[in-house]
């Protein structure tokens, strides 16, 4: 794993939920300024349902665990990725969560693999993604346009697969 509990995650991230892939496997991360024990030991012990959204241009993770976080979305744009080229020619992957305090402790974590079959449903969308015409303005309308639309709890539906771990 890259960070383990307990581990100083040195981030520039403020509070919120974000993706990215680094060192092949996805990497989730989830920031809040307090993770309570009850909440950690749930990223563990509770089931995790990850659904995965492309809608217009964007590509989206939803992640819940119903005793520590509501289902939040995690942007991902194949485009900001250093490893898009690694990610595209991977065939499994993998994703690493991270529960990270306001002090950028690690508070929680996780591994889980995708199957084949939701492996092959991510690579696809996101080599669309790749090859779609791209600039930074009309992927943010795209997206303003979905979460204005949507509360992530109501994208589940549109899910192109939902795992559970």
């Amino acid at each position: 794993m890259l960070w383990k509990q307990g581990d100083h995650a040195q981030l520039s991230l403020s509070d919120g939920i974000a993706v990215d892939y680094t060192q092949g496997r996805f990497v989730l991360v989830v920031k809040d300024d307090v993770w309570t024990e009850y909440e950690c030991k749930a990223l563990h012990q509770n089931p995790l349902h990850l659904y995965f959204i492309y809608e217009r241009i964007c590509a989206l993770f939803l992640l819940e665990n119903v005793a520590s976080i509501d289902t939040s979305d995690a942007i991902f744009d194949i485009h900001s990725c250093d490893e898009a080229n690694r990610l595209l020619e991977d065939e499994i992957y993998d994703m690493e969560i991270y529960f990270i305090d306001g002090h950028d402790m690690v508070c929680g974590a996780r591994r889980i693999s995708f199957d084949k079959q939701s492996s092959e449903i991510i690579r696809k969308h996101l080599q669309k993604q790749m090859d779609t015409p791209y600039d930074d303005a009309g992927f943010d309308r795209a997206l303003a346009k979905i979460q204005g639309i949507y509360e992530p709890f109501e994208m589940e539906k549109m899910a192109l697969f939902k795992a559970t771990f």
